[in-house]
C-alpha cells in the first residue's frame, strides 16, 4: 500500500488571470522522431555525440519543448527562427541555459527523461527554485534491495514492499536535487521528507501515464503546455 507520508498535492489547475511570468510552464510528452530543423548548430554537435536512437529522440524532443515553452514566456521573440536559439548546460552553475543570438534569457529550465518520455519545466528568473523528475514505475525492478542499499533505514521501512512509494521517494529526491542544485549522490542517504519540510518551495506529485512525477517550485501556478510533438519539426 502506498505510504501516505509521501502523498503531496497534484499539479494545480492554472488560473487564466495569473500572468504567465508568474507560472511554471510544464511539458510532458513521449519523445518521438523529429527532424533537426529546430536545432542550433551547437546543438547539432551535441546531438551527433549521442549514439543511441532513444537518446537522440529525447534530445530532439526536449530541445523543441524548451524553445516552444520559451516562446510562450517571451512572445516578443517568437518570430526568431529556432535555429538561433541555443540550449547550453553550464557545468559551473549546474544549470541548463537558453540563448538567442548569444543573449542569455532570464529563465530556469529543468528537464527529466525516462524510458523514452520527457518532462520539461520552465519559469522566468534563473534563481527561481525549480526541480522536476519523472520515473517509470517498474515493479520488475528489485526496488526493495535498491532501497535497502541506497536509502536510509527509515525510508526503506517506509517503502516496504510498495513499488509506488519507492518511485515516489526517487522522483522527490531527483526533483529536490535539481531545485537545490545538488548532486543526487549526496541525497540518496538522507531522508527526503525533512529536507522538503525546510525547503522554501511547493511540492506537487502525481502519477502520469506509467510514470511517477514530482515537481518542486517556488511558484504556486503550473500551466501544462501541449506541444503536439507529433507534428513538430515537419
Amino acid at each position: 500500500m502506498f505510504n501516505a507520508a509521501y502523498r503531496f498535492p497534484a499539479l494545480p489547475k492554472s488560473t487564466p488571470s495569473v500572468p504567465i511570468s508568474e507560472k511554471v510552464l510544464l511539458c510532458l510528452s513521449a519523445a518521438i522522431e523529429l527532424n533537426e530543423a529546430h536545432l542550433h548548430p551547437g546543438e547539432l554537435k551535441v546531438l551527433n555525440r549521442r549514439k543511441q536512437p532513444q537518446a537522440k529522440r529525447e534530445y530532439l524532443s526536449s530541445r523543441y519543448c524548451i524553445k516552444t515553452l520559451a516562446q510562450h514566456l517571451f512572445p516578443q521573440y517568437a518570430h526568431i527562427p529556432l535555429t538561433r536559439w541555443q540550449s547550453v548546460f553550464n557545468e559551473q552553475e549546474r544549470a541548463l541555459q537558453l540563448f538567442i543570438d548569444g543573449q542569455l534569457l532570464d529563465i530556469n529550465i529543468v528537464i527529466s527523461h525516462s524510458h523514452g518520455h520527457i518532462a520539461v519545466a520552465m519559469t522566468q528568473d534563473q534563481q527561481s527554485l525549480l526541480g522536476v523528475d519523472i520515473e517509470k514505475r517498474d515493479a520488475s525492478r528489485r526496488f526493495e534491495k535498491l532501497a535497502a542499499h541506497f536509502y536510509p533505514e527509515v525510508e526503506a521501512r517506509d517503502i516496504g514492499d510498495d513499488v509506488d512509494t519507492f518511485f515516489r521517494v526517487w522522483t522527490l529526491k531527483e526533483a529536490y536535487a535539481k531545485a537545490a542544485k545538488q548532486s543526487i549522490s549526496t541525497l540518496l542517504s538522507q531522508p527526503i521528507l525533512p529536507l522538503l519540510d525546510r525547503f522554501p518551495a511547493q511540492v506537487y506529485c502525481q502519477p502520469w501515464r506509467h510514470f511517477d512525477l514530482s515537481l518542486i517550485t517556488a511558484k504556486t501556478e503550473v500551466e501544462l503546455i501541449d506541444l503536439a510533438l507529433t507534428t513538430a519539426g515537419e
